[in-house]
């Protein structure tokens, strides 16, 4: 079961179990803090701290609700005597494959792994609660397992840190945003903190839940391009959530905006605030290479639409991997890989030619311009003022190659190919990505639209216009490899506009009218659902969901 985010019912596995909470008054409280004393004990022990099922039951068997341990030995303050904390072991493995003394393999989607406490300290202990509305920040330190591996950007992959609700919805979670584990946290204790009170005060002021019984931590390997794929060990200390002594103001309500929707193949750039997580189309089930083609061989794309403004870091890429596994960065993760990389650049656009070879799980290469550092993997770049326009990539044999961009500019350069060792990495199996991904926070808001992309002089061209394609993927040639599927949207021309409202929003609907007029009748948009691209709510709008004349009017609304 993948638990979603921001607001999940958790599933009732232990039946009667879940109702061993104290008999006696609850107790509101303002402020909470958890130094996960020892009490006195000198080695691991037991604390009123639980895994949820998650990977604990699904891939070891070991059952629900595992109790967790204090290690005396860990203190952020090095108070080892009188204090602790808590110990978090997240045994990860990589997809499809079965962790040592597990009873199932890592499902194919990847897993979780939740855990949590309570503000009363017994598992279901509901005595000691905290007003949703009232609170501000949950904060921690946080201490990682030196030689633990990171993710593709050094770091450990991100939490989402929520609470634990009694009342309506009884063991309901409310999450914040996601909180990265930094890289710096095998070097000592990091201390992170995050605040959310909107989005706390919106599930108060929407749910039906009031208090809060206590605080859950979800650390999964959904996204993030699959990380973790091992065992991640970590210490947290001094738990702490704060409240204010009044109810912060409403949030105010959610900003739209309208924007028209360009046919074609509209990438975004992720959901929330993640960045670096590629959103690619892959094309597999061919045979794609260059090498040994009896001609040139041309791989090219066209954008017809690049809404992204001048300071968002934005990226556009062809990537060639020979023989790749199922990983969305294939980049990051294969040992040798093409890389053609489409940036943002303060209102133009910067397109890189980056190879690596025989590095696995790293980038140094690709981004390697100083001979002097190691093997040079940018071996060419080349600018153009606008994104507009089709870019082509031809090999002109195994080794010569030309980049053409927009305008007719070009440029030639070979690979380094001493004794054919280059070239024999990529001469079957050859896959082609296309995507997007974002590299701060601007250009996680993002999209662009291309109209095409062509492949010529391979023993399985193709030419793909994603304009006629009307709306539907051509699954003969690509299939979804991305971090966030949602990510990938196929635009018709009966599909108008783009609609995107600011959250935290969850549950609300759009719906049309042909007229202000009394008696008003709306009607649900519902021929495309919602989903959230960066920090929005989005909404594709047909033709269908408007009504007929070519004037109406929408409107968002939280039934």
């Amino acid at each position: 079961m993948k638990k979603p985010r921001i607001l999940t019912l958790l599933c009732v596995l232990l039946g009667l179990a879940l109702f061993q909470s104290t008999s006696h008054a609850q107790t509101i409280i303002s402020d909470y803090t958890n130094t996960f004393d020892n009490d006195g004990n000198t080695t691991l022990y037991q604390v009123y701290w639980m895994y949820w099922y998650s990977l604990y039951q699904d891939c070891f068997g070991l059952g629900y609700n595992l109790n967790m341990t204090n290690d005396p030995t860990m203190d952020a303050a090095g108070d080892t005597n009188n204090s602790g904390s808590l110990i978090v072991v997240s045994p990860f493995a990589p997809r499809g494959s079965t962790p040592p003394g597990g009873t199932a393999p890592i499902p194919s989607y990847g897993e979780q792994s939740l855990f949590s406490g309570t503000f009363g300290g017994g598992l279901f202990d509901t005595s000691v609660q905290m007003a949703i509305i009232s609170i501000t920040n949950i904060s921690f330190d946080i201490h990682v397992l030196p030689g633990t591996g990171t993710d593709a950007n050094g770091n450990f992959g991100s939490f989402e840190v929520g609470l634990k609700s009694v009342g309506y919805n009884a063991d309901t979670s409310y999450y914040t945003n996601q909180v990265t584990i930094p890289g710096a946290a095998t070097n000592g204790w990091v201390h992170l903190a995050e605040t959310n009170a909107a989005q706390f005060q919106y599930a108060a002021l929407n749910s039906g839940d009031t208090n809060a019984q206590g605080v859950e931590f979800y650390y999964t390997s959904y996204g993030d391009n699959g990380y973790p794929t091992n065992v991640v060990t970590f210490w947290i200390d001094n738990l702490v959530v704060n409240s204010s002594a009044a109810p912060p103001p409403p949030p105010p309500p959610p900003a739209v905006t309208v924007a028209p929707a360009v046919p074609g193949l509209n990438l975004f750039t992720g959901t929330g605030v993640a960045l670096y997580n590629r959103e690619n189309l892959e094309a597999d089930t061919a045979e794609y290479t260059w090498v040994g083609a009896s001609g040139p061989v041309s791989y090219s794309f066209t954008i017809a639409s690049y809404p992204v403004n001048s300071n968002d870091a934005v990226q556009t890429q062809i990537f060639l991997a020979a023989n790749p596994g199922t990983e969305s960065d294939p980049d990051w993760a294969e040992s040798n890989i093409i890389f053609l990389d489409l940036e943002n650049n303060n209102g133009g656009v910067q397109w890189n030619f980056r190879y690596k070879t025989n590095e696995a799980n790293g980038n140094t290469m690709l981004y390697n311009t100083n001979a002097l550092t190691g093997a040079v993997g940018t071996l060419a770049s080349i600018s153009n003022t606008t994104a507009l326009g089709t870019y082509t990539l031809t090999f002109n044999n195994n080794t010569n190659v030309t980049m053409s961009i927009p305008g007719g500019v070009t440029t030639n350069f070979s690979i380094p190919d001493p004794a054919g060792t280059t070239t024999a990495l990529f001469a079957s199996g050859v896959a082609i990505y296309f995507g997007d991904q974002a590299g701060n926070a601007g250009g996680a808001n993002d999209h662009i639209v291309a109209s095409e992309f062509k492949v010529t002089g391979t023993a399985n061209d193709f030419d793909d216009n994603f304009v006629a394609d009307g709306g539907t993927l051509n699954t003969s040639i690509w299939a979804i490899n991305a971090s966030y599927t949602d990510c990938i949207q196929m635009v018709a021309p009966s599909d108008p506009l783009w609609v995107q409202w600011t959250q935290p929003a969850s549950g609300f609907t759009l719906e049309s009218t042909s007229s202000l007029n009394p008696p008003i009748t709306w009607t649900p948009a519902t021929n495309n659902p919602s989903f959230i691209v960066g920090t929005n709510f989005t909404q594709l709008v047909s033709t269908n969901d408007l009504p007929t004349g070519g004037v109406g009017f929408l409107n968002l609304v939280n039934p």
